[in-house]
């Protein structure tokens, strides 16, 4: 098994950064970063060889959080890493106004029940990636459910309703006729008040919110401060090789609460083309190193893939799991063998067609559209004298006895008889 890559980067990550000269620190951040606003002021503020506060603040809008939400994440890290004072903000508050960050539409308002549901796993889930008691946790309903209306009216007051109103999101709404609440206008105050409270040197985010931290930096200024320097990160994305970023609501997410065998198997689907950018997200690789890593990629991508994987799943389950996990995969795809339990037994009337077959062994777990369009994939595949083979219509049938696989995980045995399911 080789490992080189994987090994370099997983010892690198229990690395101490204290120490570490200006240039070298962003030598490890430029790869991580879409834009640094400014480089100067960050390279500036590294010199000081002062304890820098570095802030990352995610609303609660679902109770999982996923590789996307671990792109800022792995940068705040890094800065915790170097000795910097992080500050992790919880957006219970802002949450309940939602981003309207690239949105067409008005999020629906959560209700504060919602909120402390979907907020309670949100430290256990950070934990791996962030040292938690070093860092500082706070939740911004603690300052802004509290603010008088006098001092939110006295700081928003420095910022420009013009820059809030050539906002590209906003202007495709008020083209469309969808409605922009005067809410969703005031977001971005509500994140420099964030930034305000806990005096942030530097910001990290995400792409979707360059101009939330534009008016950040904006609002600051207009308090007498010096400007948060912006540390912005990309947009991965998902797993399904359409362009489309990494969301829950697409469905093309690796959850960091998943297990190492899903997550390993959801890393070995994405396309080779993203590769790269999710080890250089989820990696400290230095600004030199990227030239060689992507020369590794380009000649080896399957065992770049498989190195990537295990370097997820270990930030998030520990080196163990995720060799596990990688010979779990191969045993069972890559070299065509899998366990006896590790087929499901399923029931559905059969002979039938693959789709209404699934359909009903399954029972929701997949609709007939997702089996329709995993089948022009080719990922749902049939045993054929031992070897899977793709499904090449959705008008084959699936008898009595046959081996289906779905995907990377689900192995099925289809049995003729009443619906139900048997693991």
């Amino acid at each position: 098994m080789e490992t080189g890559w994987y090994s370099k980067l997983w010892a690198r990550g229990s690395e101490s950064f204290a120490g570490i000269s200006p240039s070298d620190f962003l030598a490890l951040v430029r790869p991580k970063c879409k834009q640094i606003i400014t480089e100067d002021s960050l390279r500036a503020l590294l010199s000081q060889k002062k304890k820098l506060r570095v802030k990352l603040g995610t609303d609660v809008t679902g109770a999982d959080l996923h590789l996307g939400h671990a792109v800022p994440l792995m940068l705040l890290r890094l800065f915790q890493r170097a000795g910097h004072e992080v500050h992790f903000i919880v957006g219970d508050f802002t949450g309940k106004i939602g981003d309207p960050s690239g949105r067409m539409d008005r999020r629906l308002e959560q209700s504060d029940a919602e909120i402390r549901k979907n907020m309670k796993t949100y430290t256990a889930q950070i934990s791996p990636l962030l040292d938690i008691k070093k860092a500082k946790i706070h939740k911004n309903s603690t300052w802004l459910s509290k603010m008088p209306l006098g001092e939110f009216l006295r700081i928003v007051g420095s910022a420009s309703f013009g820059a809030v109103a050539q906002r590209e999101d906003f202007r495709m709404r008020f083209k469309t006729g969808s409605p922009v609440s005067l809410r969703e206008a005031n977001y971005a105050a509500l994140m420099a008040i964030d930034s305000l409270q806990v005096h942030a040197d530097v910001e990290v985010g995400a792409l979707d919110q360059l101009l939330n931290f534009m008016q950040t930096r904006d609002i600051m200024a207009g308090e007498g401060l010096s400007p948060e320097t912006i540390c912005v990160t990309p947009l991965i994305e998902g797993t399904s090789g359409d362009g489309r970023k990494m969301s829950k609501s697409f469905g093309n997410y690796i959850a960091l609460s998943d297990t190492p065998e899903n997550q390993f198997g959801l890393v070995m689907s994405i396309p080779d083309g993203l590769i790269k950018s999710y080890f250089v997200s989820f990696g400290d690789v230095y600004e030199q190193e990227v030239k060689e890593l992507a020369e590794f990629i380009q000649s080896q991508p399957l065992e770049a893939k498989k190195q990537l994987g295990t370097l997820v799943v270990a930030l998030l389950h520990g080196d163990e799991a995720a060799r596990l996990a990688r010979e779990d995969f191969e045993r069972k795809f890559s070299r065509k063998e899998y366990k006896k339990e590790d087929e499901r037994i399923v029931f559905a009337k059969l002979p039938n067609l693959v789709v209404r077959a699934i359909d009903a062994a399954l029972r929701g777990e997949l609709s007939s559209s997702e089996v329709r369009r995993l089948i022009k994939q080719g990922a749902v595949r049939k045993s054929v004298d031992g070897e899977f083979l793709p499904v090449e219509s959705e008008t084959e049938t699936i008898k009595d006895g046959d081996l289906i696989k779905i995907g990377k995980r689900n192995i099925l045995r289809f049995k003729n008889g009443p619906t139900s399911i048997k693991t």
